[in-house]
């Protein structure tokens, strides 16, 4: 059984290491294509997706031997491991010492911890075997316009097209609670705005006051893959933009990975949800 400093220093090694992969995916200008990644690995973790990416990053569905196995599919001659931690539940026991009735004893207690171990995972890439039904994620509508009007119909505040001052392309209101976009941008512009401003209004709780870096590389993340997720060129969401706001420093990036990953999520939830209901009520 490993002690609590070996644990200690395991998961010390483990944050490490996702930092010197952020920091690395960020030198070579990877962290766009790093957000589209995240899309296809929902059910990992932060830490676990960085660590996907850095050994494998055109992997798209990703299982351990067993697993694939039990879909019907095969190992091809040295496949590559692609290793990433789990965490496993593990009591452990301790002993104690006690005063009852004016006398020490020693007594043995149980307790519960977290053990994390490596494992090992394979993309289907590295699989031969039985066809694995690929889910349908594209919006059905291919026109940007419409895709503009959903939006505004899902959002949960106000969006008032109007001409805004010179540079600014749009803005959230906290105090108005409501959404301005500069009417004079182009369509696909505009979408991109308004997933930008929607993720200030919806998900965003620095304070923009003290905590604008944070604010504007939590919100261009979770805004480009929604966008990314929706099969929309989400050009005004750029790495530069975001690396701008992080500084360069992967710490940012790493203690925000989980946040971003979690409101992304969410945000792709509730607008598909929102699309069903209208077609729903369309029928």
């Amino acid at each position: 059984m490993k002690s609590k400093y070996n644990r200690k220093a395991k998961a010390k090694e483990i944050f490490e290491k996702v930092v010197s992969n952020v920091q690395s995916i960020i030198q070579n200008g990877e962290y766009e294509k790093y957000l589209k990644f995240q899309n296809q690995f929902t059910k990992y973790s932060f830490n676990n997706t960085v660590l996907i990416f850095s050994q494998f990053p055109d992997a798209t569905n990703i299982a351990g031997k067993a697993k694939w196995k039990e879909l019907g599919r095969e190992l091809i001659k040295d496949a590559k491991r692609i290793q990433i931690t789990a965490g496993m539940p593990v009591q452990g026991k301790t002993k104690v010492k006690k005063i009852v009735d004016g006398k020490e004893i020693e007594e043995e207690q149980t307790y519960n911890y977290i053990a994390y171990k490596s494992v090992y995972v394979y993309d289907i890439s590295q699989t031969i075997g039985e066809p694995i039904p690929l889910e349908v994620k594209m919006l059905s509508s291919e026109n940007m316009g419409s895709f503009f009007e959903k939006l505004k119909q899902f959002s949960k505040f106000p969006v008032y097209e109007k001409e805004l001052e010179q540079g600014v392309k749009g803005y959230y209101s906290p105090k108005n609670k409501e959404i301005a976009i500069e009417k004079r941008l182009l369509i696909d512009a505009k979408v991109a705005v308004l997933l930008h401003e929607l993720t200030h209004g919806l998900y965003d709780d620095f304070n923009y006051k003290t905590d604008r870096n944070l604010s504007e590389v939590f919100v261009e993340s979770v805004a480009y893959m929604v966008a990314d997720y929706f099969g929309i060129d989400n050009s005004m969401c750029s790495f530069n933009y975001i690396t701008q706001y992080s500084k360069g420093n992967p710490k940012i990036l790493v203690d925000l990975g989980t946040k971003i990953k979690k409101c992304a999520s969410e945000f792709i939830k509730e607008l598909e949800e929102f699309e069903v209901q209208e077609e729903q009520l369309a029928a």
